[in-house]
């Protein structure tokens, strides 16, 4: 024993064993406190677990009264506030607010409040497609039997005085018009360069980005689109400037046959140069206002002479 207790002094006092002991007591108590803990909560729970599988609960139901054993008539039962403000608190019901109270039983009752109908849902068209609008032209239609006939080329002056020519089919149907000359004899070589280029043109669909290409160095009659979306056709010459347009179309086989009709007018027509006429009317002008000069002046003699 004494062996024991001289070990266990010695022990204490050599270097931290002290600490290390101190230190291993607290951790064993804190194991025995959290052991505590847990038990303590495990209980609490079986204690749940078996009041709620017994049917026992905290919350206290009303005893229920039988009116016809007790000999109260229903019909003549009056329930003033008090009774009834004392049954509430006796049976935890919440009281109802004080502008429902009243001696009739049923006004405690709240009536459903019916929701009003939403309006429909206006629904949301998608914008209507942009419409094609009307070209003044009627789509010119390629006739065999026409092409047998010979066109007509015709030389013309515009409203600004320039040189021009069109295209007319045997039916009288303008197919192309050219761009405005200065001078007649412009218009004339005009004539001449789409007469050749139609010996050799193709014919290009530029409306499909796959199969179109590039039209420099050759003579081709292209097919587009305007801004009216109107399929239309001019003849490009092999400098890639344009010396024949033609009218809008409405339909693609139309505008594709209507360089045909070209094709059949440059070689078989007629040469029509209405800026004679023109000229021939503008000089009767000058002389029917010379003569009306003259005689005027005839008329002021004579009322001088009187």
């Amino acid at each position: 024993m004494n062996n024991f207790t001289e070990q266990l002094k010695a022990f204490f006092s050599t270097g931290n064993n002290l600490y290390y002991v101190i230190a291993a007591a607290v951790v064993l108590v804190a194991i025995i406190v959290l052991a505590v803990v847990l038990a303590v909560r495990a209980k609490r729970k079986r204690a749940v677990t078996e009041d709620a599988e017994n049917g026992k609960s905290d919350t206290v139901e009303p005893e229920s009264v039988n009116f016809e054993s007790e000999g109260i008539d229903v019909d003549k039962l009056v329930v003033d506030n008090e009774t009834l403000n004392a049954a509430a608190s006796e049976t935890f019901i919440l009281k109802p607010p004080e502008k429902y109270v009243s001696d009739d039983v049923d006004s405690i009752v709240m009536t459903p409040v019916k929701e009003e109908p939403r309006p429909p849902k206006k629904e949301v068209l998608p914008p209507p497609e942009p419409q094609e609008k009307e070209s003044s032209f009627k789509d010119h239609i390629y006739s065999k039997e026409a092409a047998k006939r010979p066109g007509t080329i015709q030389i013309y002056l515009d409203n600004g005085g320039k040189f021009r020519f069109r295209l007319k089919s045997s039916n009288l149907e303008t197919v192309g018009h050219s761009q405005g000359y200065t001078t007649k004899a412009a218009c004339k070589n005009g004539i001449n360069a789409v007469i050749n280029a139609c010996k050799t043109a193709e014919v290009v669909d530029t409306t499909k980005s796959d199969e179109y290409v590039a039209s420099i160095g050759r003579t081709v009659f292209e097919i587009y689109r305007d801004n009216e979306r109107k399929f239309r056709f001019r003849l490009t010459a092999a400098n890639a400037s344009n010396i024949l347009a033609s009218q809008g179309y409405t339909s693609k086989v139309n505008c594709i046959n209507g360089t045909e009709s070209v094709r059949n007018i440059a070689a078989f027509h007629n040469l029509v140069d209405d800026t004679k006429a023109v000229k021939r009317t503008a000089a009767e002008a000058d002389d029917n206002a010379e003569e009306q000069d003259t005689n005027a002046k005839k008329s002021k003699k004579r009322d001088l002479r009187k």
